[in-house]
């Protein structure tokens, strides 16, 4: 009862408890002085290993662990203010479920991406590589908000409801960067709730209208996109590369190294343009799911179309579905294996050495130099990232005339979702469709026609 009294009225009057410790010096081999607070709950002492500087010690029994300190003053009224503090706080925590003792937030990130690895592969779904890596990045700005070093055990849950006006204050960030990584956030939080290190399931975050604020990346219109095509015949020509060199002039590349990773990233590009794979999922590609080239001949005007048959597997894919399909352009990988030296099956196809793709700094440096070379400095801020390459893909495919359904299989995504994200319906296809008819054909059945070519 004493302890509770005197958390009441602790913050203005210390001294007037004093009176109700007894001073008693030590007895031990080891102590110099000790003291007792609140009659035998913690102790305040000093060591003669120690000097004169006063120590802390509480037992904590749902922790089952003495809580030691060090008050870091050799003044005994000092010692007895800041030691009776300290009782106090770490009573309270106890009251209430926090732990004393417990990991940091930097130990809680680390246990959360190891535990979070062992599900890599997992025939139920879980997560992909590319995925988990980029894990990392999404908490990124919450742990630091958190702080390093701040014990989880002592984290309230509206310590960052601010987290999108903070994450705005010095660039645009878009809603739906911040709500992935609020997610991810209490995804991590429910982890650390489930093994123990926190008192709450889940951090408090201020309300986002998703449907009100996420918007469309940008899609390249055909001018943009024609003129990124040859923008990238002058970036990736030799002539334009230069040889990259390291600390102690130690040379990082050569030039010819330099203009094969380029040649690399352009086929990238024109392969994403034309499949409308996800990044991920293209940088995870091997020559092994690559199959059953065919290479079809107009008899006509004799103009050859180059087909592959791709294999997306599903531990690789993001809806964790593998999909197969035929696309054209062929000819992208059959240039790039050419120039390649690692083309078994196993082997990375957007690779250098077979093993490893490029860092996620290289593509994005590529990028920022491709963007800035059409023209579109803050391609950041206003939506161009590689992503704007399926969507520009997709919106392509429904304008020649592919069925959403057919296209739906085609990309990995659900036809609800190619009509809200990723359709650009611009006024040629509504041009299009007005000019579509029928004709009813001898034999009773009906074929598609333009009304301008009746």
């Amino acid at each position: 009862m004493l302890f509770l009294v005197y958390h009441k009225t602790v913050s203005t009057h210390f001294s007037t408890y004093y009176h109700i410790m007894a001073r008693v010096s030590g007895t031990g081999s080891t102590l110099k002085e000790h003291h007792s607070i609140f009659d035998g709950l913690a102790h305040i002492f000093q060591q003669k290993s120690n000097g004169d500087v006063w120590q802390f010690r509480m037992w904590l029994p749902n922790e089952k662990k003495h809580y030691r300190k060090s008050l870091k003053t050799t003044n005994f009224n000092r010692a007895l203010v800041t030691g009776k503090e300290l009782a106090l706080e770490l009573n309270t925590n106890m009251s209430v479920g926090k732990k004393n003792f417990g990991i940091t937030v930097e130990e809680l990130l680390e246990l959360y991406l190891e535990n979070r690895e062992k599900d890599i592969g997992d025939e139920d779904g879980q997560i992909t590589k590319g995925t988990w890596k980029a894990l990392r990045s999404k908490l990124k700005q919450g742990i630091l908000m958190l702080g390093l070093n701040t014990k989880v055990s002592h984290i309230e849950k509206d310590v960052i409801e601010n987290y999108r006006q903070k994450r705005t204050e010095n660039r645009n960030i878009g809603a739906q960067t911040i709500l992935n990584e609020q997610a991810s956030l209490n995804c991590m939080w429910k982890w650390a709730y489930k093994n123990g290190h926190t008192h709450f399931e889940m951090l408090d975050f201020r309300k986002l209208s998703k449907r009100s604020h996420v918007h469309k990346r940008s899609v390249f219109t055909d001018k943009q996109y024609d003129k990124l095509v040859r923008y990238m015949r002058t970036y990736s020509s030799l002539k334009n590369c230069e040889t990259v060199w390291g600390n102690n002039n130690r040379i990082l590349m050569t030039k010819q190294q330099v203009h094969l990773e380029r040649k690399m990233v352009q086929d990238m590009i024109l392969i994403l343009a034309n499949t409308g794979l996800r990044i991920g999922e293209c940088r995870q590609l091997v020559w092994g799911n690559l199959s059953d080239e065919q290479t079809l001949t107009n008899k006509k005007t004799e103009k050859k179309t180059e087909l592959v048959y791709i294999t997306v597997p599903k531990l690789t894919s993001k809806n964790r579905e593998e999909r197969r399909f035929f696309t054209y352009g062929r000819e992208y990988f059959d240039r790039l294996k050419d120039r390649q030296q690692f083309t078994e099956n196993h082997h990375l196809i957007f690779s250098m050495d077979g093993k490893r793709t490029l860092s996620d700094n290289k593509w994005s440096k590529h990028w920022s130099s491709l963007m800035q070379g059409i023209g579109i400095n803050n391609h950041y801020d206003d939506g161009y990232t590689w992503y704007s390459l399926r969507h520009f893909a997709i919106t392509k495919k429904i304008a020649s005339g592919v069925d959403i359904i057919d296209l739906s299989k085609i990309v990995g995504t659900a036809v609800e979702n190619i009509e809200k994200v990723y359709l650009d319906y611009n006024k040629e296809m509504s041009r299009s469709a007005a000019l579509k008819t029928f004709k009813k054909n001898d034999d009773g059945t009906y074929s598609q026609i333009r009304r301008d070519e009746m």
